[in-house]
């Protein structure tokens, strides 16, 4: 009877109920992973705030909020899992296949399993500050409305499972530039391709009604020999459709494709456009599986070879560090690359001995907090224990949602469901991880590259390095063969080759020397300054075959260990002049620019003193590097100031300053100017960052405080580390490695197929396929043809 009063008394301060503008946690704790499902006392939802928080054996975070902001009510959830039903015996199985078997028709989309199927829920209000439990229907009517809403409301989720596959296809100009054709004179032959016998996976053009089969799809049986797409390549027509898909029951099911934008696309009217060709959708029946459905197979069906070299079952590993990732639809990119992170010690140190800041509002907004949540995660062996939802062979995995919206909420592509490039990913996080923290997180991974540039005339150069974090190197392509289905076969290379050629000398046309104003051609080398602790290397699987990028299965050799000691950044040799930063800028005043790559940014519409600069700045090269230049310079104060070489630190010193065109882009969105301003100080110039902060902090009054300005000065960071690394650099570093992880893709282009990683701990290796962690044992042979980025260790 006291809890009940409590609660009525307490039930004063709640709000009265859950509006749409309102997010609802209630997938896991804010600061754990412990779940409704995971967790023996369950998860509770604050009645005040809407955030959920777990009490478990490590710790009392309901507790904890209940101790800072004083919320007594909370709804608990407990999810118990219902024991499955026994399987149907072999002959109910052969009756149903035999007579009236229910056809199962592919989703786009994964679809929900009831709750109530799986589990057994219970819910009740906890009060906190009693650390007692009762029943929702002995509550009033105003706490039973508003624990109802709670249980109903959508989870704050932005990446649920239901959602995880939907795809949203647009029309593009060429589907909607396309007339109703008019009828053939000679019907079209719809039963197979126009120049091969397939007769499966056909494609008609809405030009003309030439029917030609498509691309063969990696990771299913479906058979394709391009030959609609070398159609579009002989006629020029873009949008062809898939006859397989035709559905009458859903146009926009169907599968339309535009070969000039590479994409799948909406044709508006299709039924009109369809019928001169004798096709008619209202009666179509589909036939075949749509992209969209090969796709969801090949993700969710995929083993990557989850069996040992004697096809064996490879054993499911348990315990600390050995956590797997849920996948939430396209997410193994993610997923492979933090469980490569977090298996290093210098992540594992930097993030275990961080706490949780109490001032933060709402952790599934911040990045430390959410750093150290997937820390906590993945390396406490907590959730890394058989699941019953996967046959007690595999663990069910922590789904790493809140971090996944967070960390690409500003991100056109890393905010969607799509498919991504995990090295473009890990780059962007590095990049994120770099500004929240500063270099002592990644600083392991930071190494000083080296150039030398030299004229061939007067035999003069210059050398520069940049602080760098990777490299991405090319691989050599020997066809040896083709296989019974006429894929190629590659010769197996070895990684140094690769590194041979990515430091090899790079000849340099139309190059402007400093000392003598020569042309003639020259040559640029690189190699390591420093050699840094952890060494990312990156292999350029990806190239153009008819302007269509396509993968190559090259299988290199595993380097368990490589040195590249003799890549050092090369020095001036006798006979050889270096043009010293000092005397540089003594003849800077006699910048003769590049009349060529002049010309062309000026025909660009690029103003002289823009040009100028960015030629300056780049070397006096070409105009590709000054054009990038430019466009990464754009807001520069002084871009348009006219040009004076001897003094072109302007640029980099007014970097710390606020851009006023900046804060007038903010403005424009309805930000007050002093708001905007707090917004760019704080998040040092981004402008993206800045609006992210600036959604978050509605009520900020826009006065800079002393201590709220940023920590984190990345540029001083970066000139300092890069001067410490300069000081370091010596003849007798060594740069011998062991290898540590590789993340490797299946598929035929890094934003389709799957991502996994191979990670060795304690000397033996591992396979982190989501949600599924294996010993690999001596099974890695798929990391020589999927292998795509590598990660090593120094000696």
């Amino acid at each position: 009877m006291a809890t009940i009063e409590y609660i009525q008394r307490a039930s004063a301060g709640l709000p009265s109920s859950v509006t749409p503008a309102d997010k609802v946690y209630k997938d896991d704790c804010m600061y754990s992973f412990d779940s409704a499902e995971n967790n023996a006392l369950g998860l509770d939802v604050c009645m005040t705030c809407f955030q959920a928080f777990s009490r478990a054996v490590h710790k009392d975070y309901t507790a904890e909020h209940y101790s800072h902001k004083r919320h007594p009510l909370f709804v608990n959830i407990k999810k118990q899992l219902k024991r499955k039903p026994e399987p149907a015996s072999e002959d109910e199985d052969n009756d149903i296949e035999e007579g009236n078997a229910r056809h199962k028709v592919p989703k786009l989309e994964i679809v929900e399993e009831k709750e109530s199927d799986l589990y057994d829920i219970s819910t009740s209000i906890y009060v906190a500050p009693l650390a007692d439990s009762v029943e929702i229907d002995l509550c009033s009517s105003a706490v039973q409305k508003l624990a109802n809403e709670i249980l109903s409301a959508n989870s704050a989720s932005v990446t649920d499972d239901i959602k995880a596959w939907e795809s949203q296809v647009f029309p593009c100009e060429h589907s909607l530039a396309l007339q109703t054709p008019t009828t053939p004179e000679i019907p079209v032959e719809l039963s197979h391709c126009a120049m091969c016998d397939l007769k499966e996976n056909l494609w008609i053009c809405l030009s003309c009604g030439a029917i030609g089969c498509g691309r063969e799809q990696f990771g299913s049986s479906l058979k394709g020999n391009s030959h609609a797409l070398s159609h579009y390549e002989l006629t020029g027509h873009q949008v062809a459709v898939k006859l397989g898909s035709l559905s009458a029951d859903n146009e926009d099911s169907c599968d339309c494709y535009c070969y000039q934008c590479n994409d799948e696309v909406k044709v508006p009217e299709l039924t009109q456009k369809l019928l001169p060709f004798g096709v008619d959708l209202s009666s179509a029946v589909k036939s075949e599986k749509n992209l969209i459905e090969l796709n969801l197979d090949t993700n969710k069906s995929w083993q990557f070879n989850l069996d040992g070299a004697s096809g064996e079952k490879l054993t499911p590993a348990f315990g600390p560090g050995l956590t797997g990732l849920s996948n939430l639809g396209n997410s193994c990119y993610l997923n492979s690359v933090i469980q490569v992170l977090f298996s290093l010690d210098s992540y594992r140190a930097f993030f275990g001995s961080l706490g949780f800041d109490d001032s933060v509002s709402d952790a599934a907004l911040d990045l430390p907090s959410q750093m150290i949540k997937l820390h906590d995660g993945l390396v406490s062996g907590r959730y890394s224990k058989p699941s019953a939802l996967k046959g007690d062979d595999y663990q069910a995995g922590i789904k790493p949602s809140s971090f996944k919206a967070l960390i690409g909420a500003d991100h056109h592509e890393f905010k969607t469901n799509k498919q991504q490039d995990a090295n473009e990913f890990l780059l962007y996080l590095f990049d994120k991880l770099d500004k929240q923290f500063g270099l002592a997180l990644n600083k392991d991974f930071k190494f000083l590259l080296g150039s030398k540039v030299g004229c061939s005339n007067c035999n003069h150069g210059s050398k520069t390095s940049n602080l760098v974090d990777n490299i991405s190197v090319p691989i050599e392509n020997k066809v040896i063969g083709f296989d019974e289905d006429g894929k190629k076969i590659y010769e197996e290379v070895e990684l140094s080759d690769s590194f041979k050629a990515f430091f090899a000398k790079e000849p340099i046309e139309n190059y402007k020397c400093e000392n003598c104003g020569d042309s003639k051609s020259t040559a640029k080398q690189e190699g390591f300054v420093t050699f840094p602790q952890n060494l990312i290397v990156s292999v350029q699987r990806i190239t153009l075959e008819n302007w269509v990028p396509v993968k190559q299965e090259i299988p290199i050799a595993i380097p368990e260990e490589i040195d590249v000691s003799c890549f050092k950044a090369p020095s001036f040799g006798e006979g050889e002049t270096e043009i010293k930063p000092e005397e540089q800028s003594k003849c800077a005043d006699k910048f003769v620019p590049n009349e060529e790559a002049l010309s062309l940014l000026l025909g660009m519409g690029f103003s002289e003193p823009r040009c100028m600069r960015a030629l300056y700045n780049t070397g006096n090269k070409d105009a590709e590097e000054a054009m990038n230049w430019l466009f990464a310079h754009m807001d520069d104060a002084d871009i348009d100031d006219p040009f004076d070489p001897t003094k072109t630190g302007s640029s980099d010193a007014s970097a710390s300053e606020i851009s006023p065109e900046s804060i007038d882009n903010l403005v424009s969105m309805g930000f007050s100017a002093l708001l905007a301003k707090k917004a760019l100080v704080l998040n040092q110039n981004d402008v993206n960052a800045s609006v992210e902060w600036l959604f978050n902090n509605p009520d900020d009054d826009g006065i800079i405080h002393e201590e709220s300005k940023p920590v984190v000065n990345l540029e001083k960071e970066t000139t300092d580390l890069s001067s410490q690394l300069e000081s370091e650099a010596d003849s007798h570093q060594v740069g011998k490695y062991t290898l540590k992880a590789v993340i490797c893709h299946k598929g035929t282009s890094p934003h389709t197929g799957h991502y996994v990683a191979f990670i060795k701990l304690e000397g033996e290796w591992f396979l982190f396929n989501d949600e599924k962690v294996v010993r690999c044992g001596e099974s890695i042979e798929d990391i020589k043809k999927n292998a795509y980025i590598y990660f090593f260790e120094k000696h």
